[in-house]
């Protein structure tokens, strides 16, 4: 192994030695007089081009010589600092910061790898090569840092600019310092990129803007809920600002309308690392309260250990009332407020069902407003409208919680009792009557008031839904010769047992 290390040292000898009597030698003529093969040669080229001596190949006579201005130095200054450079040349090579040694008259007598990386040059070597003659280093004002430091002996740094030949472009950072050694004044120039740094800080801003153009809010907390982050949506949904925030609990947003089991589960879900979805009720800073949707995820580490929460915001107050809004039209008279006929029809068979099966009494009203064409006529729909909403009125003070009411025709109304026979059913129609005939209304032209004629059916035998028993009640009203302000009905021809009226 000795033997082996010390013939390669004296090859490499016998090389640099050609190279310094500024010889001009090709591959062949070494491996011929050094007694080995061409592809040794340029293995030992790339050994000592990597441990810094700035040997050129020449592409058109393929020989190598030394670049331009470098020779060996005999000088002990030069020597020492060499054999210095030398013993760390190995360090400085693996370092991944992008170094370089320059003399005053701007020559390179050392780089390693990182700076010809940098630099973008072909062979990845700077070596021998004068920055004073460097377009990049002139345009981008690296040249006159590196003269300011020169002349001054104070270290400078900086974030540069350069373009290299092929047009790209390369952001880094630089610093330059004079250190004088034996009498000679070098300069020595570190640099990192800062492509890798300024890819992630894209890469967060990037993040970062989509998070605030969200429509959304984006809040982060820690094991513990203390809010380390949030968007600035956080403004336009709460009514605090982020500083307001951040380094609070989320219970500042809590409302007395969200069930304390609610808040139980979702710690539940998100402490045993599930996403939990949900709606709350919240408050604003104002007091005013809201409607979100809420996702919360927990984020994970590499040991699949929870470090925070991540928690996003959907304000869905306008949906909730719209959807409150849609339900209310799909269920009720949108003048009266009184349900429609297609919720009686779902709500009262279901009740028909029940009676059925425990045999309990139930018994359905039909209202008819009497001549209200012909009010609409005389005093104008407004008055008519009034009409229908005072009869709505009335009939909801006599009404129990369990009775339902609903607008089945323009002018007729239906009011199903359960728990009630023919004979209950009957005074409530009584009561209904007599109250509907004192209200007084203003028209037109003059106050007038109203009647109701009112059919009474109770559930029987013959009738196996809500359906059937409307359609009984109207023919009741409906039979020749019609009169006005009268109850008419079916006798209950199977008596049950039923609650009191009141």
């Amino acid at each position: 192994m000795t033997y082996k290390y010390a013939k390669k040292i004296d090859t490499l000898t016998a090389i640099l030695r050609k190279l310094n009597n500024r010889e001009r030698v090709t591959a062949a003529s070494l491996a011929h007089e050094i007694n080995v093969t061409e592809r040794s040669i340029y293995r030992y080229m790339e050994n000592l081009q990597a441990a810094g001596y700035p040997i050129y190949f020449d592409r058109d006579t393929r020989t190598y010589r030394f670049s331009e201005n470098f020779k060996l130095s005999t000088s002990p200054a030069d020597n020492e600092l060499t054999q210095a450079l030398d013993l760390n040349r190995h360090i400085v090579n693996s370092a991944t910061v992008a170094i370089a040694v320059y003399r005053r008259n701007g020559v390179c007598i050392m780089s390693n790898e990182a700076m010809g990386k940098l630099m973008g040059t072909p062979d990845r070597s700077v070596y021998g090569r004068n920055f004073r003659r460097f377009k990049e280093w002139r345009e981008s004002g690296l040249l006159n840092m590196a003269q300011e430091v020169l002349k001054s002996g104070e270290e400078r740094s900086g974030d540069f600019k350069i373009v290299i030949g092929s047009g790209r472009e390369i952001w880094f950072n630089c610093t330059m310092m004079s250190i004088t050694h034996n009498g000679e004044c070098y300069l020595v120039v570190t640099g990192q990129n800062l492509f890798p740094r300024m890819k992630k800080e894209m890469q967060v801003a990037r993040f970062f803007s989509a998070i605030n153009q969200s429509p959304n809010l984006i809040m982060i907390t820690d094991l513990h809920g203390t809010i380390k982050y949030v968007s600035e949506k956080i403004n336009e949904l709460t009514g605090y600002s982020a500083e307001e925030v951040v380094g609070r609990n989320p219970r500042i947003f809590k409302s007395d309308e969200t069930k304390p089991t609610v808040y139980m589960r979702l710690w539940n879900t998100i402490s045993s690392g599930y996403e939990w979805n949900g709606e709350l009720c919240n408050r604003r800073k104002d007091g005013s309260q809201y409607w979100e949707h809420l996702r919360i995820s927990p984020i994970l580490d590499e040991n699949s250990s929870i470090t925070h929460y991540v928690a996003i915001k959907q304000d869905i107050t306008r949906q909730r009332e719209l959807d409150e809004e849609l339900y209310q039209y799909a269920i009720l008279d949108h003048l009266t407020g009184a349900y429609n006929r297609r919720m009686l029809m779902k709500m009262g068979n279901r009740e028909i069902s029940l009676a059925q099966r425990y045999e309990r009494s139930i018994a359905v009203l039909i209202m008819d407003i009497d001549r209200l064409s012909r009010i609409n006529h005389l005093h104008g729909h407004t008055a008519g409208d009034e009409v229908l909403q005072q009869v709505v009125q009335t009939c909801r003070t006599l009404m129990r919680e369990t009775d339902i009411l609903a607008r089945i025709e323009s002018d007729c109304f239906a009011l199903l009792l359960p728990d009630a026979n023919y004979a209950a059913a009957f005074q409530v129609a009584e009561r209904l009557q007599r109250q509907i005939a004192i209200l007084s209304f203003q028209g037109s032209h003059a106050t007038f008031s109203c009647t109701v004629s009112i059919a009474v059916t109770p559930l029987s035998a013959e009738y196996a839904n809500v359906e059937q028993m409307l359609q009984a009640g109207q023919r009741l009203l409906h039979q020749q010769p019609v009169e006005y302000n009268r109850i008419v009905g079916i006798s209950d021809t199977v008596p049950h047992h039923h609650k009191e009226h009141n």
